[in-house]
């Protein structure tokens, strides 16, 4: 299940309309513009009263994640995310087998409690001999909606959340690569039960046909706290919420159906490793706005110290330079909140190296920002290239008592 599923002859990419998008006529609100998603984010997702969210000390790699809770596991818990992940974005079944728009519903309702049931008979010790037969370890699995069931939902208006705009490059990609009705990721420690574990859960949704998917890993983090170096070698994932405050303020949705909620975007970038090994060390660290070997800003500190843009040199320069990846995807420079980032690298051939960017917020607009900035004057940009994404409600919390998906599909 690793990398792209074959292109779907039957799927529009142009002048048609998929047979996906077309399936119930009453669906006029799918393809919701990125204005009114934006417009309606504040509104569904208030953070005026933030859901507690525990501050949690990392524990031990290979222990058991709990999947219930108020939230769902793999976002938060554990705290330092592991070390490897399969992610994987596709079509849900049932829908496309339903006869009407309530028979749908219906069969995403029974879907989604199946899969919250499955997951946790996985994740709980011992877990299901025949998936994770050394047990479950570290496993989590964490499920989003795309906008399809989310128009199909008790709330269509959800929907909204996960509109995003089209950004450079993604005329070119199939229709299928920046879609789809469920998100899924699959992280634990051992990789050995990715695969069997990603099998087990779609077959309780009643079956998904992938639009992608991509096996990843994350590098070593020496510092214990998961913030590791990405192909080209340095760290990722360094600005990020690191409070219970800021989690509640920038993360969690705490109002609504999709309250212990957030929002996910998934955007896959392939690498031009080569061409960016080529630059002198001095010319790297210009690009990325920081040292690699220690990570420290260029304008002086430490690894985690924020990034002060307005720092000069005594000849006037700017020590993060203008075209800096640094001062391109930094908030302050964005105007957006926090994104949590639980990222990951993959190394599918020689000739296939990149990065698969997870980020977690209250809407899509800190993700669109940064990316509209970072198209204007990142120079990080001329070495990646997006092959594929999408955006996604990640559910609230369940248990055995609360099925998943049950605030939207009652």
């Amino acid at each position: 299940m690793t990398g792209d599923s074959p292109d779907d002859t039957s799927e529009a990419t142009g002048a048609g309309i998929s047979r996906r998008t077309a399936l119930f006529g009453g669906l006029a609100g799918i393809g919701v513009g990125a204005a009114a998603g934006v417009a309606a984010t504040r509104a569904l997702a208030d953070t005026t009263t933030p859901s507690p969210v525990p501050t949690e000390t990392p524990a031990p790699e290979g222990q058991p994640v709990d999947a219930a809770g108020a939230e769902q596991a793999g976002i938060t818990r554990p705290a330092v995310r592991q070390a490897h992940a399969l992610i994987a974005v596709g079509f849900l079944d049932v829908i496309d087998s339903a006869v009407d728009e309530r028979a749908a519903h219906d069969a995403i309702q029974a879907a989604l409690a199946s899969a919250g049931l499955r997951i946790l008979a996985l994740c709980t010790p011992p877990g299901d001999e025949t998936v994770t037969p050394d047990g479950p370890g570290d496993l989590t699995v964490t499920i989003g909606l795309g906008d399809r069931p989310l128009q199909l939902s008790d709330d269509p208006s959800t929907a909204e959340l996960v509109a995003i705009p089209m950004f450079a490059g993604d005329s070119a990609l199939p229709a299928t690569a920046l879609s789809g009705d469920v998100f899924i990721s699959v992280n634990a420690t051992d990789p050995g039960v990715l695969d069997s574990s990603l099998r087990a859960v779609t077959e309780a949704l009643g079956g998904v046909t992938l639009a992608w998917s991509q096996l990843s890993f994350r590098g070593y983090a020496a510092a214990g706290d998961g913030v590791s170096r990405n192909p080209f070698g340095y760290f990722d994932g360094i600005t990020v919420p690191r409070t219970a405050e800021d989690l509640a303020a920038d993360v969690w949705i705490s109002t609504g159906p999709l309250a212990g909620g957030t929002i996910c975007v998934a955007r896959r970038f392939e690498l031009d490793t080569g061409a960016f090994a080529s630059l002198e060390l001095s010319e790297q660290d210009a690009v990325m706005g920081r040292e690699r070997a220690t990570g420290v800003p260029l304008s002086g500190g430490e690894r985690d110290d924020d990034i002060n843009l307005l720092s000069k040199s005594a000849e006037g320069d700017f020590l993060v330079p203008a075209h800096s990846h640094a001062r391109a995807a930094h908030p302050s420079f964005t105007g957006s909140l926090l994104m949590l980032r639980r990222s990951y690298n993959y190394v599918n051939s020689a000739d296939d190296v990149g990065h698969v960017f997870l980020s977690y917020s209250i809407d899509t607009d800190a993700f669109a920002k940064t990316m509209v900035r970072m198209e204007e004057i990142d120079g990080l940009f001329t070495y990646m290239h997006a092959t594929a994404g999408g955006a996604f409600a990640i559910l609230p919390g369940y248990d055995a008592r609360t099925p998943l998906g049950a605030t939207l599909f009652s």
